[in-house]
Parts: structure tokens; sequence; C-alpha cells
């Protein structure tokens, strides 16, 4: 088995386990099966459909199916009949695999995790309808790989969701109002669709959310007040949307949030909402209409590094006194605003690792934005790079290194 390239520990192929101590078996003749594993991740000749049979295994635990160019059609629903299953992994797989994925999928009492992602195929979709039980223990639903339609509103239906990643599909339409009955998800993300309508109040429900990205899409409308009862909320990404308003006064109960992204919006009025937050250490604003001067307790509550993107806006007054005595300021980008002349205090030149702010505003500045340096005017951090968004869920081990942000930068 050492030879195979995933080693011991990842054995390849169709293999079983015993019922006494979970070791792999080569035959029944001593143990009992416990149950087995479809593994099939080393590139061969495997072709065609997967065939209906495939529900005769009613034992299997998980199936992991990666890098076979030559599959084609959608998976089967007698999938339905695979009692034991506990995963699905379908990965990097050919360009005419793929289709709409049989409901009865969602009905397995103990399926855990389903994986489908960057497979070569286009034609995914979720099925419209789905009977989906009290009892469904679907933990994790991981769908990147261009599933078009609408999101369903019977997906509210698993109760035990944790993780629901949507992201870089083009799913179309409104966010369905069911989504806030997802009572236990804590991961949540919708990036790069083409989602429209308007935020739904009900994301305002959802009790144990801790990561809600949404950015990226078409939405227009508010940023529901409802949103500021997610006291488990860390990041927030609504950026580049269509959304207008101003920040709801309610957002200042956030008092877990980390990471807020409203860049590329239409949003207006000023940021005092977000003084209170003393758990925030990357705020990204860019290309907005926020207006007034920064608050002067911005920041002042946390001793993790701080990233700031302000730039593109019309906020005005001088940089808050509290950023001249913050050794955690790692960047700081606020070109293409309307502060006071000499704004920015010699002390946040010298802190700051990166600093882009108008000439006018920063006289101690190494570099600034003038009509002489239009490049300097338009930099900007890259939320994806910045957020280790590619990570998924495990975002939080991803992010950017405390002098690494200039690296994350796009002009």
């Amino acid at each position: 088995r050492s030879n195979f390239p995933f080693g011991d520990f990842d054995p390849v192929g169709v293999f079983c386990e015993d019922k006494v101590d979970g070791n792999i078996l080569l035959d029944d003749y001593q143990y009992p099966v416990e149950f087995m594993q479809v593994n099939i991740r080393i590139v061969n000749d495997m072709n065609g459909p997967l065939p209906p049979e495939i529900g005769y295994l009613m034992d299997c635990r998980s199936l992991m199916l990666e890098n076979h160019l030559r599959l084609t059609g959608p998976l089967p629903q007698t999938m339905g009949n695979m009692a034991g299953l506990f995963s699905v992994a379908l990965l990097l797989n050919g360009p005419n695999f793929g289709g709409a994925l049989p409901s009865s999928l969602f009905q397995l009492n103990y399926l855990n995790t389903i994986h489908i992602q960057d497979n070569l195929g286009k034609n995914w979709s979720l099925p419209t309808n789905a009977q989906v039980g009290d009892d469904t223990q679907l933990e994790r639903l991981v769908l990147r790989n261009l599933f078009a339609g609408a999101i369903p509103s019977w997906i509210a239906k698993l109760k035990q969701l944790q993780t629901l990643d949507l992201s870089m599909n083009n799913f179309q339409g409104a966010i369905p109002e069911a989504i806030g009955d997802l009572s236990s998800v804590k991961y949540l993300n919708l990036l790069g669709n083409n989602l429209t309508g308007a935020l739904p109040s009900s994301l305002g429900k959802l009790p144990a959310i801790e990561v809600l990205i949404l950015g990226n899409n078409a939405l227009q409308g508010e940023l529901p007040a409802s949103i500021g009862n997610l006291r488990t909320l860390q990041l927030l990404d609504v950026g580049s949307n269509e959304l207008t308003s101003t920040i709801p006064p309610s957002f200042a109960k956030l008092e877990s949030l980390k990471y807020l992204v409203l860049e590329s919006n239409k949003f207006n009025g000023t940021v005092d909402a977000l003084e209170p937050m003393k758990n925030l250490t990357i705020l990204l604003t860019r290309s907005n209409s926020f207006s007034g001067a920064l608050p002067d307790g911005l920041f002042s509550g946390t001793s993790d590094n701080v990233v700031v993107d302000i730039g593109d806006n019309k906020l005005t007054g001088e940089l808050p006194t509290s950023f001249a005595n913050m050794s955690n300021l790692v960047s700081l980008i606020g070109a293409k605003n309307s502060f006071v002349d000499s704004a920015t205090m010699k002390d946040v030149c010298d802190n700051t690792t990166l600093l882009v702010m108008d000439c006018d505003a920063c006289e101690c500045c190494e570099v600034c934005c003038d009509e002489d340096h239009d490049g300097v005017c338009d930099f900007q951090l890259d939320v994806r790079i910045v957020l280790g968004y590619d990570c998924g869920s495990w975002f939080q081990h991803c992010l950017q290194g405390a002098n690494d942000f200039a690296g994350a930068g796009v002009y």
C-alpha cells in the first residue's frame, strides 16, 4: 500500500474496515465488515456514467472520485439507497460529468458531507425539490462548480448544516427568505454568483453564524438592521454589490465582528456605528460615498494587526489621534478622500508598514496619491487574498502574515 501516492493513511481503491478496531480487511473470512469506502483518486481509464448499481453499496461509508476525465453524466438517483453513506467528494473530474444532483442524496440520514468542486463539467444544479427528513445529519455542503439556477428554499430544512459554501457558481435570483432557518450554520458563503434582489432580513435570525460572505453579486437595497443581532458574527462581507444605505446603528452591537467588507457599493453616511466594535481588525470600505470624520475610538479595543482600506470615499477631517499610537496598524489605504491637509501624523508614517494617502493629506508619506501618481491612487487590497477565502471555511488559518499585505494589493 505504501506504493500508492497517498500512502498508508489514505488507501486508494475499494476497501473495507472491520467492526472490531477499524483495521482494513483483505477479506471477510475472520472479521465481519463494518463498512466499505470507495476512494478512487488516481488518474485511470474510468469512463462513462456511474452505474445505477452503485446504490447496492448500502454499507459504503464514503465515495471519493477525483481526476477522472472520462466520467460522464449525472449522479444516479439510486445513490439514495446507500444508507450508510457519510461523505461524498467529487473533485477535478471531466467536462462531461455532472448534472442535477439526485434529490435522494439529501434524504440519507447519515450523510455528513457533500463536497463537489473544480470539476470541468458546467451543467451542475441542485434539485428543485427535495424531501428532507427531520433526522438528516448533513453538516457540510460545499458546491463550487458553476452550479446554475436558483438557490432552493428546501436547503433551509438542513437543520444540522454548519458549513454552506455555494461560492463561485452561477446561482441566480434572490437569496431565499428561508435561509434564516439554518439554525446551526456557522459558515455561509455565497461569494461570486449572480444573486439579485434585497438581502433578506431573516439573515438576522442565524443564531450560530460566524462567517457571512455575500460579496461579488448584484444584490440591491439596504443592509438589514437585523444583522446587528448576530452576536457570534466574526466576518461580514457584502462587498462588490449594488447596496445603498447607511450603516445601521444596530451594527454597534456586533461585539464579535473582526472583519468587515463593504467595498464597491453605494453606501453613504458616516462610519460612526463601527466605533464600539472592540474586536474589529480588518475594515475594507473602498469605493463608496462614506463621509464625515473617522471616529476617535475606531480600532482602540484590539491588539491584533489592523488592516484598513477606506480609499475612494468622501471622508473628511484628520485621521484619529489614536492612530498615531497604534503599533499594530499594518496597512492603511486612504487615498481619494477629502481629508484636511496634513491629516496624517508622522507617527502613523513611522509605524505603518503599508500607507497610501493623498499627497496633500500626508506630508510624511514616501509614496502618495496625486495627479502624477495615478497608479498609487488606485491601489487597493484584494479581499480574497487578505482574508484567505480560497481556504474555504478554514480561512482564518490562511490570513496573510503581518507584513505580507503589500503583496495582497492590486492596481
